[in-house]
């Protein structure tokens, strides 16, 4: 899987807004999801919004096609990378994060490429998001399924993302 740096991919402003509007010191709880990332947990409630939105962003700024799924699932740093961005490694392998992976089609029009070279393209985007304060920490794009499949790492919450354009 390509490793595109989320400073190219044009995701660092969507992790700003999206905690920017968020509501502090309120938990949203059900019976069935912990309020706090657990690893091998269901993703929590009050994440989702903030998940979705991410997500939604991810897709509009690399091509704006529809897509066929997103999903969420908590786990390590360290277990993220092997899904996502498969050969890298972290100094922070135990840091919770969540792993958004969505099938679609992608065009990183926002990546720099050499002279003559084209913008990385493929069906799978998979970004990893760290789960105390919604930065970003990597991502990547392939044509190709990730290597590791994130329902290794737990229940996975499937994400419903609004037609572009609508919300």
């Amino acid at each position: 899987m390509r490793r595109v740096p989320l400073c190219l991919f044009g995701l660092v402003p969507v992790f700003a807004a999206v905690a920017c509007g968020s509501v502090s010191g309120t938990t949203v709880t059900t019976s069935d999801r912990p309020a706090v990332a657990e690893p091998g947990q269901p993703v929590p409630a009050s994440a989702v919004h903030r998940l979705t939105a991410i997500a939604s962003r991810a897709v509009k700024l690399n091509g704006g096609h529809p897509v066929a799924w997103a999903t969420a699932v908590v786990t390590t740093h360290a277990k993220a990378l092997t899904s996502a961005t498969p050969g890298d490694t972290t100094p922070g392998a135990k840091t919770i994060v969540y792993l958004v992976t969505i099938k679609g089609h992608f065009v990183c029009n926002l990546c720099s490429v050499p002279p003559g070279g084209h913008a990385p393209t493929g069906t799978y985007l998979s970004i990893v998001i760290n789960a105390k304060n919604f930065e970003g920490t990597d991502s990547g794009i392939s044509p190709k399924p990730p290597p590791v499949s994130p329902a290794r790492f737990g229940p996975v919450t499937h994400l419903k993302l609004h037609p572009l354009g609508r919300r």
